[in-house]
């Protein structure tokens, strides 16, 4: 994260406390303890999901908005004179955007804001790739309005206020969890399909809410493949009454870990991240599923350094996502 300005007297001092026995930090926390953590939702009265973490001096907004986005699936002919289409559009049904406040830019230059933002919003949005029939932790079913026409997106926007108190990475996660845990969006009702799907399945159920049946019994390359009737839905609810996200209790979090000698340093300041040279940062989810593990900094680390982390980090990750999911029972 952006490093805070440390002679290198203050660096020695700093370093010295976190040597000693028992280990002195400024705010007098043990190596392994961390800050209290002020979460507020329901920010926002536009966003199908919002939160607001404040960590020390840090400080993140985090929004969902769902919106309904037309694709129409390009059609591939197979030997067996088939037609078959993607279930899904190419681009992500999660799209994450992390932006920082230009107040910052009194204390950092632009460059490195933006390298930073960029790093941050890179992870987050790995943690939400399509694999098989799950888009990160989430059922990607959910994300189907019409089958091959209309599709659920969901905008996760990170809006970083200020990081001045440090482990705006941890923040960030922790955001983003409250935000997507509460988002909900409306259920909704085929009014109308092609002839070609209606022939094979005139609605989408619980039971095959993709329209997975259609696919693998493919469709005849004819104009009728083509979407010659209109196609519509209806929302069946309000937004405030729509369903939470299936997967939702697997959205991961963020543990950063900071090696130091045989141990290790949770929940650093500005000025401990300047100090130690390198971390690692641990995405698990509630249930301890590891959906990544990203080193940062320049200082060199043991392969069992880096799965001690691994294990300390996912244990964590268990406890404040847990913790988080609490505030909504």
């Amino acid at each position: 994260m952006p490093p805070a300005t440390l002679s290198r007297t203050e660096q020695s001092y700093l370093l010295d406390g976190l040597r000693s026995k028992p280990a002195e930090r400024a705010d007098r926390r043990d190596l392994h303890e961390y800050r209290m953590m002020q979460v507020d939702t329901d920010l926002s009265l536009q966003a199908d999901g919002s939160a607001r973490v404040v960590l020390g001096s840090t400080e993140v907004h985090c929004g969902v908005k769902a919106e309904i986005e037309s694709y129409d699936a390009p059609h591939v002919n197979v030997s067996t004179d088939l037609e078959f289409a993607p279930w899904l559009p190419p681009s992500p049904r999660v799209q994450v955007m992390v932006e920082y406040s230009p107040a910052l830019l009194h204390e950092h230059n632009a460059t490195e804001l933006a390298m930073i933002t960029d790093t941050v919003q890179d992870m987050l949005q790995a943690c939400y790739a399509l694999t098989g029939n799950s888009i990160g932790p989430l059922d990607a079913r959910q994300f189907i309005v019409v089958p091959y026409a209309r599709y659920w997106v969901l905008h996760l926007d990170v809006y970083v206020m200020s990081w001045s108190g440090g482990n705006v990475l941890d923040a960030v996660f922790a955001a983003a969890f409250c935000a997507m845990y509460q988002a909900r969006i409306p259920g909704t009702k085929i009014l109308a399909l092609d002839k070609a799907a209606a022939r094979q399945d005139d609605e989408v159920d619980q039971d095959d809410p993709a329209g997975i049946k259609f696919i693998t019994r493919g469709r005849k390359p004819s104009s009728s493949a083509a979407l010659d009737d209109a196609v519509d839905f209806a929302l069946e609810n309000e937004w405030d009454h729509g369903r939470l996200l299936a997967g939702r209790e697997d959205v991961p979090v963020c543990i950063s870990i900071y090696p130091f000698e045989d141990t290790y340093l949770l929940d650093p300041t500005l000025e401990e991240e300047t100090a130690l040279s390198s971390s690692i940062a641990v995405l698990a989810s509630a249930r301890g599923h590891i959906y990544g593990i990203r080193q940062r900094g320049s200082g060199e680390l043991t392969l069992d350094a880096i799965h001690k982390a691994a294990d300390v980090g996912a244990s964590y990750a268990k406890q404040l996502a847990q913790t988080l999911q609490a505030r909504f029972v």
